[in-house]
């Protein structure tokens, strides 16, 4: 979760953020001795909340194990000596009661255990770990959920010597009492899976491929390909980029018979392939969002949010009912990314529902009967009606403050018309006028993810399918109804199937077409009328984080965030600022909805990797240059071997005779094996190659 933005109010504590001790022979104010937890630099998933009173600062970060999450205060010690330990939580029945605060004295490290279930009784609200000797400089004081049980809560930290502990003895709490809350809301419907009225059919990889023979007899024509490609192939599918050399060689050199079988399933089971089918699905949604005005949309707590369900097996069918019904302030509740950040604009949340998750398209029918298709005007804004008492609060230059509420009234008319429309989903549900925000979209995403849906599995599977095997079902991938060009509509309904039958987990699909022939072979337009199909799978262009996660993988390249430029009189809110990833993203990202033969390569994409300056500086094969390629050419004096290890690197396979003796011909005109090297690795960075799944 990205680092809070620090409240902008006069009203709030002055001078509440300053992360020093101060000047010795200074007396700051006490206030100014505290490191609020908008300074923390935070790693897993915490979330930010004024639920509970007495906390410091503008809010208090909160986060549950098992998985590690770290918030980390730096604190500037201004001389050796003894200091005491406060720290600040908020207290509760479901808090930590060994909650982990790690330091590091002159002693030595040293994990210390706080009860936060208590309240804390020292001074300045603050809770007193103890007395402890540091050495000048900046120390760090760690919260963190390991091996704790119940909530940590992060929200303060502060280190005083004798004096400024005496003083603040003497003083009140300087905690900031707790904003009033709002009334209180609907809460949304527990999640609950509705069995499916007829038993689903699983599918076998092996009989996945009869169907898919049956539909494409010419299929058996191409061959296997052979393992490096699989490596790559199924690497970019499951996780988002290249396996890295070492991978690429331990693959390699496995013997067993079942090595991609296995291959598949340590795939599925990394942190990569939530966080990569995170990023696809935040594509999926951020391309359509306009950007309200002076506010700058973050997807990354929503990103986090959506890692962490897909990581933990959460069923589609029950993500989807999170993010259509929930509600709160998006920084606190990252489900509520979709309806927040669209405003909670009715018409627009009926189009891009429909879209997203059931590849449906009904926006055409907005302002009149389609055109094309029997879809009435009035079934578009019966749609819309289920979010007319949604609403969006929107925070000026900060969307984690985006909050979504429910309006006490309103009902959804066609404009220019007075008859108040019942929400209504394609005649197939509904629910009554006067019902409140939380009953509408409750019972239109139960009906949106239930197994009887006739879109929802086959949209999900569709999706899936296009990016693993270079085409969809039907395309475009946001359109499987009347408009939509369909192929092997038998496969498809096979594939939908199996996805309810496994209740909706999302790796069982990937799962299921990774462990086919099909995928596994080569399909470069040689098998007679798969060109439709199943059309060149070398063709298929890299998504923006995948070009990112492939150059870490290839060259180690860092993400370098440059620091956030301060409002000045010409620029009143400057942008945040654009980190190596997202330069990347700006270049080569694109709309994962957009059909590949409209998915364009760039002069932008070509500039960009000539010119950027982390890449360039990864170029670099000067000794002491500390690069990927500067160590490689140290550790490896052989130029045929150095060539080698270059392919893999980059392209995840090993270089062709042709490509060696051309690398060595440039070499040996150049005359300088350190420039020759560079110019080969800027070939192979700015290759089609790089950027496409072959």
């Amino acid at each position: 979760m990205p680092r809070r933005m620090l409240a902008a109010c006069a009203g709030m504590v002055a001078a509440l953020w300053v992360t020093s001790l101060g000047a010795a022979d200074a007396k700051p104010p006490l206030a100014s001795l505290i490191v609020d937890d908008s300074a923390a630099e935070l790693t897993g998933t915490w979330k930010a909340s004024t639920h509970t009173a007495g906390f410091f600062g503008v809010g208090y970060q909160h986060a549950t194990g098992p998985e590690l999450h770290t918030a980390t205060f730096k604190v500037k010690v201004p001389s050796e000596g003894e200091y005491r330990l406060l720290v600040g939580h908020t207290p509760g029945g479901n808090r930590a009661k060994n909650a982990a605060v790690t330091i590091t004295t002159t002693e030595g490290e040293q994990t210390l255990r706080i009860d936060q279930q208590s309240a804390p009784q020292g001074p300045l609200g603050l809770h007193v770990v103890g007395k402890y000797r540091f050495a000048a400089g900046e120390t760090k004081i760690v919260f963190s959920t390991k091996e704790t049980t119940g909530v940590v809560i992060a929200d303060a930290v502060a280190l005083l010597n004798e004096e400024q502990f005496t003083q603040a003895q003497k003083e009140k709490p300087a905690k900031v009492a707790a904003k009033k809350e709002p009334a209180p809301v609907e809460p949304a419907p527990l999640f609950v899976r509705a069995a499916p009225s007829a038993p689903a059919t699983s599918l076998t990889p092996g009989q996945l491929d009869e169907l898919l023979q049956r539909e494409i007899p010419e299929l058996t024509e191409a061959q296997p390909i052979d393992d490096a490609t699989f490596l790559r192939r199924v690497s970019l599918d499951l996780i988002g980029r290249n396996p890295t050399r070492a991978e690429l060689q331990a693959f390699l050199a496995e013997t067993s018979a079942n090595k991609r079988a296995e291959r598949i399933e340590r795939l599925l089971a990394s942190p990569e392939f939530g966080q990569n089918w995170a990023s696809y699905w935040s594509d999926v949604v951020s391309y359509r969002v306009p950007e309200p005005e002076l506010t700058f949309l973050n997807y990354q707590p929503f990103k986090a949010w959506l890692t962490e369900q897909i990581n933990h097996n959460r069923g589609w069918d029950e993500i989807s009912y999170r993010i259509l019904t929930a509600q709160g302030k998006v920084g606190q509740h990252p489900e509520a990314t979709f309806v927040g950040f669209h405003q909670a604009d009715k018409t627009r949340l009926a189009a891009e529902t429909t879209r997203v998750f059931l590849a449906t398209q009904i926006q055409c029918a907005e302002c009149h009967d389609h055109k094309f298709i029997d879809l009435p005007q009035k079934t578009f804004h019966q749609f819309a009606a289920y979010f007319a008492r949604s609403q969006a609060k929107v925070a000026q230059n900060n969307s984690d403050g985006i909050e979504v509420v429910a309006k006490a009234a309103g009902e959804h008319a066609i404009p220019k018309q007075k008859e108040q429309l019942t929400p209504m989903a394609f005649e197939m549900a509904k629910v009554e006028l006067g019902a409140s925000d939380m009953t509408r979209r409750a019972e239109l995403a139960r009906w949106v993810v239930a197994a009887e849906n006739p879109y929802f599995a086959k949209a999900f599977v569709n999706r899936a399918w296009a990016r693993m095997m270079g085409r969809g079902f039907s395309e475009p991938v946001d359109e499987i109804g009347e408009l939509g060009d369909h192929v092997m509509p038998p496969v498809h309904k096979a594939m939908a199937q199996h996805f309810v039958a496994h209740q909706f987990d999302v790796k069982s699909v990937y799962r299921l077409i990774a462990n086919t022939q099909a995928y596994q072979r080569s399909l470069n337009g040689d098998v007679k009328d798969a060109g439709r199909k199943l059309p060149k799978i070398i063709t298929t262009r890299l998504r923006g984080d995948e070009v990112f996660q492939s150059l870490v993988a290839a060259i180690e390249l860092p993400n370098v965030t440059p620091p956030q430029e301060k409002p000045n009189g010409v620029v009143r809110f400057p942008p945040p600022p654009k980190s190596t990833r997202d330069l990347v993203n700006d270049a080569y990202g694109y709309d994962p909805s957009l059909e590949q033969g409209n998915v364009a390569r760039t002069m932008s994409q070509a500039m960009f990797m000539m010119n950027n300056e982390q890449i360039q500086k990864q170029i670099n094969a000067q000794p002491g240059a500390e690069t990927h390629l500067a160590k490689l050419l140290q550790s490896e004096s052989d130029d045929r071997a150095a060539i080698k290890a270059l392919f893999e690197h980059v392209l995840a396979r090993q270089p062709s005779p042709s490509e060696v003796e051309t690398a060595i011909q440039h070499l040996a005109e150049l005359k300088d094996r350190r420039a020759g090297f560079e110019d080969l690795l800027w070939s192979l960075l700015n290759s089609a190659e790089f950027t496409t799944r072959r």
